[in-house]
């Protein structure tokens, strides 16, 4: 009795998805229908449920055509296979039309926002003939120099785009200036650099627009310095973080380097300089399997660091050297080489490699080794100071304590 309700009950299903399939109507008579439409007439919500329709009845149709085409070539049919090939060409062409789109388009710009918006990123999920462009010109000439470049966007309508500042620009600025903006024409400003705009719904151009003069960023001050004409002033920066150091101005697009404010004399059209800073942390002092607050005495004692380069200049030349003021401290090595570190990476005393992520101390290789004497009290605090030099002379220090057990 119950497997003769379970066979009744798979029948009905059965039956129930027959007269579903039965009632859907093919791809094909949806595209047909879909083409004697009044595009311009049908409201468009209309619209985009019979498009919308359609779209479900390809990816139906489509599913199983590549399910006889599986079957066909398993079996060897060439004629199964061909005609599912065929089905799969036929589908793939149900799309809707450039001339379609362009008169969606119109009618959807028409609308108020949210509408607008809402329509059309529909449009550019739906036709693959509306894929709105925006053109960023970097051109700039003048008697002497020429230079023509351009770069294309293609992204959903509404999503946002971020406008390329001066850092990411790396044309010579001594002929082209400064870029102080882009504009939707070559000599007004409509947009600034770096600003965030929402991407329009049909192709547009920007223009980038240059200004002779002279600029300094110093993105640790948050400082934007122009001078326009006149005098230049090299600003001196400063910083109330001890282990920054400024090492001067640099100008990327020329090579530039400004250390002496007073040697400075404007060239060509101008120039953009950033302020080099070379700073570097010491993080954690790892002393290895023993507890920091409970060493031993008497016995030989590893200890590791790790550091990252926190400002915007590479470093090289790195020396690690451990010292400690403690009667009861004995260092048996207490330098260690370290060699380069590039700007914004993170590394420790024996890393293979650097990466942009803070790394953990691991094993005993190139690490400081100090033995605490046995005379020293229970509880005795032992003092350090760990510095880091380069090759230019400058340092950074890291005062720490450990306590004997």
């Amino acid at each position: 009795m119950k497997r003769t309700r379970i066979l009744l009950m798979i029948s009905l299903l059965v039956l129930v998805g027959m007269a579903f399939l039965a009632a859907s109507p093919t791809a094909e008579k949806q595209y047909a229908a879909l083409q004697t439409s009044d595009i311009t007439a049908t409201s468009l919500e209309d619209l985009r449920k019979s498009i919308d329709t359609l779209k479900r009845a390809v990816v139906r149709e489509q599913d199983e055509a590549y399910k006889n085409l599986t079957q066909a070539r398993a079996k060897g049919d060439r004629d199964a296979y061909r005609e599912a090939w065929e089905n799969l060409d036929r589908l793939a062409s149900y799309q809707m039309t450039s001339a379609q789109t362009d008169a969606l388009l119109q009618r959807i710009l028409a609308l108020d926002e949210p509408e607008r918006s809402e329509y059309a990123a529909w449009l550019y999920q739906t036709s693959p003939h509306y894929k709105p462009s925006l053109t960023l010109d970097f051109s700039a000439k003048d008697e002497t120099y020429s230079y023509s470049y351009r770069q294309q966007i293609r992204r959903e309508p509404g999503s946002e785009i971020t406008l390329p500042d001066s850092s990411q620009i790396r044309l010579n600025s001594a002929r082209l200036g400064v870029l102080v903006g882009w504009g939707l024409t070559p000599d007004e400003v409509t947009y600034q650099p770096g600003e965030t705009i929402a991407m329009s719904y049909t192709d547009q151009t920007l223009y980038a627009i240059y200004q002779s003069g002279v600029r300094f960023v110093d993105d640790m001050n948050k400082t934007d310095i122009f001078f326009e004409e006149g005098k230049v002033e090299v600003p001196t920066p400063t910083s109330g973080d001890a282990s920054a150091i400024f090492a001067g101005w640099y100008d990327r697009t020329t090579g530039k380097l400004i250390t002496d404010p007073s040697t400075y004399t404007v060239e060509g059209k101008g120039a953009l300089f950033e302020a080099l800073w070379k700073q570097l942390a010491i993080e954690d002092v790892t002393v290895l399997y023993y507890d920091r607050t409970k060493l031993p005495t008497n016995t030989q004692i590893g200890i590791g660091f790790s550091y990252t380069n926190t400002g915007n200049v590479n470093l090289t030349g790195l020396k690690a050297t451990l010292s400690s003021e403690s009667e009861y401290v004995r260092m048996l090595k207490g330098e260690l080489q370290l060699g380069r570190l590039s700007a914004g990476l993170s590394s420790t005393n024996n890393s293979r490699f650097a990466t942009k992520s803070k790394q953990a101390v691991r094993g005993e290789a190139n690490t400081f080794r100090f033995i605490v004497s046995d005379s020293a009290p229970a509880g005795t605090v032992l003092p350090f100071t760990l510095t880091i030099t380069n090759d230019r002379g400058d340092s950074w220090t890291h005062a720490f304590e450990l306590t004997v057990r």
